[in-house]
């Protein structure tokens, strides 16, 4: 069995994850240390679902209209 599967779900490590969202991995990982995106922590290593986590930051970027002070997933307010 693969490791990198959980649940038939892929598991990316920080900067890929950062990579197929086209945000900063900075910001996907300070996001993932205050619990606003889901991930698991492996060490000192951050691992994402995908699919969990496209929602997500889709849904936070939908915010974003409503809150325009919020820090931004395409690195624009921080």
């Amino acid at each position: 069995m693969n490791q990198s599967k959980l649940d038939g779900g892929e598991l990316l490590p920080l900067r890929r994850m950062a990579a197929r969202l086209g945000v900063p991995s900075k910001w996907l990982r300070e996001q993932a240390e205050i619990g606003a995106v889901p991930s698991l922590k492996a060490g000192n290593r951050f691992l994402f679902v995908p699919s969990v986590v496209r929602a997500v930051v889709s849904s936070m970027a939908g915010d974003q209209s409503a809150n325009p002070s919020g820090s931004s997933p395409r690195g624009g307010a921080a």
